[in-house]
């Protein structure tokens, strides 16, 4: 399993999500995020607003998706966000006690 973080433009999260959910996943988590670029300049106090949206999908979904955050998601512009990933170990539902893949 692998943990997608995506930030991205706040315009754009209904998009993204819904690009997400075209591609077979059953559920995310949104953030409302702000932050500095690494090229921004140090401005202090100064923060853009971005969102987070996050999901764990199955490995062979990766590409799939992270196709469909950036061919939403990108203006060609800078600022457009980025996407993270990172690998899950495991997954409980609290509910159900399922593990693994069938608890996403």
């Amino acid at each position: 399993m692998k943990k997608i973080e995506a930030i991205i433009r706040p315009g754009l999260r209904d998009d993204v999500v819904s690009a997400i959910k075209k591609c077979g996943v059953g559920g995310v988590t949104i953030h409302q995020v702000q932050g500095q670029g690494a090229q921004d300049p140090p401005l202090v106090g100064q923060y853009f607003s971005r969102d987070m949206v996050i999901c764990v999908i199955d490995d062979p979904k990766l590409d799939e998706i992270l196709s469909a955050i950036s061919n939403v998601a990108c203006s060609g512009n800078k600022g457009d966000g980025k996407v993270f990933v990172t690998p899950v170990d495991d997954a409980l539902d609290i509910c159900t006690k399922k593990r693994g893949t069938t608890s996403i």
